[in-house]
């Protein structure tokens, strides 16, 4: 996929696509395609089996909010090319914990 094709939602335009029903998915060529005609690239891997091994599901409710972060802080943890929110998330649940 390009650069140009990539397109950003909030979380709240993401509902109300989802509960509208307009998508934008092409659900038709989605269902038709075979093996080959996925590509995997950094974007999106191929599954293997042991992806999951260490995989567990959170049953904690989620709030969303609204944080302010110092700017070089906020760029540091999104140039790092990892899942940035989930990280923090974790930092901060440490800290609690250690201090609890």
């Amino acid at each position: 996929m390009t650069k140009e094709k990539i397109v950003r939602y909030s979380s709240e335009e993401l509902r109300n696509l989802e509960t509208g029903g307009s998508d934008k998915t092409d659900w038709n060529r989605l269902l038709s395609m075979k093996e080959e005609d996925i590509v995997y690239d950094e974007d999106s891997p191929e599954i293997k089996e042991n992806m999951f091994d260490n995989a567990f599901l959170s049953r904690r409710t989620k709030t969303e909010i609204r944080l302010l972060l110092d700017s070089d802080v906020f760029e540091w943890y999104k140039k790092q090319n990892i899942a940035y929110q989930p990280l923090i998330n974790s930092l901060l649940r440490s800290y609690m914990e250690a201090h609890h």
